[in-house]
């Protein structure tokens, strides 16, 4: 899949803004504030309902509207044009259309366009939070199989409502026993999640291997999960075990919202945490290798292409590595919204002339530049 033509109106500084994409490379440059990145944060918006720079939709609608419009059309992997179209009123209101039909679920447009974002925060995949680890294992499960999302979806229910009767228990307003049935709801979802889990990254991790070779062949890394609870005990036990901190604390303890993936650098006993052991440059050179894999691994199971939103690209990063790197993407066929403030140099060398747009972006407005 790819998208063929952005249609922007009213998101930040883009008024109006078409801009036809090719299926390979399109490389938008230019001084900053001239809405480059708004171009990445657009089509952002289109898959995923939602900005990576900001959570308050206000502060996407222009100045002065009362609604902001993206709207793309698609090729799909049959060769059938599809479109999508999502509006975000100052109000708060946020619509999808599908087809030109009413569409309730933004799962929808993310299942349609397996979107990969490369931000210059992408080391934060690797040095920050647990969260972002598991959303990016998330990410992956989703687009491999689909339903993985109404598994992800009862677990949060389940979670909960567990922490609701938490609370009541510890007020008093609810006896002991009553948690009796949320807890076996939720350890019958976490397990659920868990073996979703487990099954995604165990195809993953190879191609994860294969890709860092390729990105950083210096590096030795591998990557585990962890459950988010003792793997030698049942959860049912370990929350047992937990009751009386939870009912302090009013909420759930242990669970795969408490999951984490275990980044190592060697092997055996040698291993260690990569959060002691790599730079920050060898961390985004890992945080790479792990969304590329995603999309090798979706390429290559399912057929589907990914979509790649690099922002500031090639910052941090020496010319070999850039040069790997994009030489991987043209491999996997994958389509790219790339920005910079400077021209493109050689990064669009390794895509051919047929897959390569390059624009500058100057107020608002990007303007095909072929010679960059």
């Amino acid at each position: 899949m790819y998208i063929e033509r952005l249609d922007i109106s009213f998101f930040r500084n883009l008024t109006h803004e078409s801009v036809e994409l090719s299926r390979g490379i399109n490389f938008f440059w230019g001084p900053n504030g001239a809405g480059k990145t708004a171009i990445l944060e657009a089509a952002h918006v289109l898959a995923r309902g939602r900005s990576f720079r900001s959570s308050r939709s206000r502060t996407w609608i222009q100045h002065g509207a009362d609604a902001l419009t993206v709207r793309g059309v698609l090729c799909n992997e049959a060769g059938m044009l599809e479109t999508l179209a999502i509006s975000k009123e100052s109000a708060g209101k946020t619509s999808l259309r599908v087809n030109g039909e009413p569409e309730p679920r933004i799962s929808e447009a993310a299942r349609r366009i397996p979107l990969q974002v490369l931000l210059p925060d992408v080391a934060d995949l690797v040095f920050g939070s647990p969260q972002l680890r598991r959303q990016w294992l998330d990410w992956g499960a989703f687009h491999v199989k689909p339903e993985y999302l109404r598994t992800l979806r009862s677990y949060a229910r389940a979670l909960q409502q567990r922490n609701a009767g938490l609370k009541r228990v510890a007020s008093g307003a609810e006896s002991p026993a009553q948690l009796v049935t949320w807890t076996q709801q939720l350890v019958a979802e976490a397990e659920k999640v868990t073996d979703f889990r487990l099954a995604y990254l165990e195809e993953l991790e190879p191609v994860f291997v294969a890709a860092l070779a390729a990105l950083g062949p210096e590096l030795d890394v591998r990557i585990g999960y962890r459950r988010g609870w003792n793997d030698e005990e049942s959860l049912h036990k370990v929350l047992g075990d937990m009751g009386p901190r939870e009912l302090k604390l009013g909420s759930t303890q242990a669970g795969p919202h408490r999951a984490d993936i275990e980044i190592r650098v060697g092997s055996g006993s040698h291993a260690a945490r990569a959060t002691s052991e790599l730079s920050r440059g060898q961390g985004k050179s890992v945080a790479s290798a792990l969304k590329i894999a995603q999309a090798r691994l979706l390429a290559d199971r399912e057929k589907r292409g990914s979509v790649f939103l690099i922002d500031d690209v090639g910052a941090e990063l020496d010319e070999d590595h850039n040069a790997r790197f994009f030489r991987l993407l043209e491999e996997m066929d994958c389509q790219i919204l790339a920005s910079s403030t400077q021209p493109p140099a050689g990064i669009v060398g390794h895509f051919t002339d047929k897959t390569t747009n390059v624009f500058h972006v100057e107020r608002g407005h990007a303007d095909r530049s072929p010679d960059g």
